[in-house]
């Protein structure tokens, strides 16, 4: 087990057993994976778990995930969130993101906070999220009334994500923006269907299509601040399927990703104008829809002095990095919207291995993440 370095943890029969408790109910949750909203099975297996301890349910009317108050009897709350779901993939959903280890982080969590609950600096809030896969999840739980219906608003939120690019034992403490702002978009091109034989009686919605995927590559190359991160790709069409005709449609998909705001809208407004100038000079119709999915997980510097506090009681300060952000997304971002928010990542890598990343069908984990992983989201409430 990794040694925590500082006096914050008074009771260390509890923080091993917490640690320990964490590991087995990954192992348990790694068996039972569910897709964002039919997270069905792991709803009730937190739920008995969580019954056994001093905990009042605040009660979203969601039919999966579950959030908890414990009350010390404090003038303030802290809130702690874990994401349950899994990934879909062609062989059904898999937890290849290790939702599973941060669910049962959040479990040790309330095993060691629960212990001591007499001595904690505030109230804690736990929040088992549903449906991170896809970014819908922070939203539901949001307009189902988690603010309104805690008796205190929490004065701010951590969350914690594993990540294989690193090793256990290291925690990964980023100051300002860490992973992006997304919008996903869909185009529909109509053109007149007929057959390939005779070209100019029918509008191609193919070559209009083809010629918008050509025209997206270079809205970042040429329209955005080279010093900018950001990425538009298209990740899917579809048009017809006869090997003899012009279809009458075409459907192109994809997403915007950025950590400047400014930047996302630019991005979008160039595609909606590249699109619909496009098809227009291929004599066809077209539609542009795009919907913004979650804002860019951002954390600021009041929040990371917190982080640092809380980093610090768990390891070393050489175990204390930081690396650079990606433009991979996350809804932990929607709850930085309402209150103040700090996303960690702690390392889940196994040492002298390359790792898979998240999403990769080889992706594991390290079962040394949650040493380091309970302890810091206990330590983000000591710490307060």
């Amino acid at each position: 087990m990794v040694e925590i370095p500082s006096g914050l943890f008074t009771d260390k029969n509890h923080l091993a057993e917490a640690i320990e408790l964490a590991k087995d109910h990954k192992r348990r949750l790694h068996e039972m994976p569910e897709m964002a909203f039919n997270e069905h099975r792991t709803t009730e297996y937190i739920r008995e778990v969580c019954s056994a301890y001093p905990l009042s349910l605040i009660d979203l009317g969601m039919d999966t995930g579950l959030v908890y108050l414990l009350d010390a009897g404090r003038d303030e709350a802290v809130a702690l969130r874990a994401d349950i779901d899994a990934v879909p993939t062609a062989n059904g959903p898999l937890h290849l993101c290790g939702h599973d280890a941060h669910s049962s982080t959040l479990i040790g969590a309330i095993h060691y906070l629960c212990a001591v609950k007499d001595s904690l600096p505030c109230n804690v809030v736990f929040i088992f999220q549903p449906a991170e896969e896809g970014t819908r999840g922070a939203k539901a739980v949001l307009e189902h009334g988690l603010l309104d219906k805690l008796p205190q608003r929490p004065s701010c939120i951590f969350g914690i994500h594993n990540r294989p690019e690193e090793d256990c034992g290291n925690i990964v403490v980023h100051r300002g923006p860490l992973m992006s702002e997304k919008s996903v978009f869909r185009i529909t091109i109509n053109g007149k269907p007929g057959h390939g034989s005779l070209p100019h009686k029918c509008v191609d919605p193919v070559v209009a299509a083809a010629s918008i995927i050509c025209g997206i590559q270079t809205i970042v190359s040429r329209n955005i601040d080279p010093f900018e991160p950001a990425i538009c790709t298209v990740n899917s069409i579809k048009a017809g399927d006869s090997e003899s005709s012009a279809p009458e449609n075409a459907y192109i998909t994809g997403y915007i990703r950025s950590f400047d705001h400014n930047t996302h809208e630019h991005m979008a407004d160039r595609l909606t104008e590249l699109a619909m100038d496009i098809s227009k000079a291929y004599q066809c119709r077209c539609r542009v829809s795009i919907t913004h999915m979650v804002p860019a997980v951002d954390n600021t510097q009041e929040m990371y002095e917190k982080a640092m506090k809380a980093a610090r009681a768990v390891v070393s300060e050489k175990h204390i990095i930081d690396c650079r952000a990606v433009l991979a997304s996350e809804d932990f971002a929607v709850y930085g919207e309402h209150i103040p928010s700090f996303l960690y990542w702690v390392g889940s890598g196994i040492p002298g291995k390359q790792c898979a990343s998240w999403h990769d069908p080889a992706f594991e984990m390290d079962t040394r993440y949650m040493e380091t992983a309970v302890p810091l989201m206990c330590a983000s409430v000591l710490t307060h």
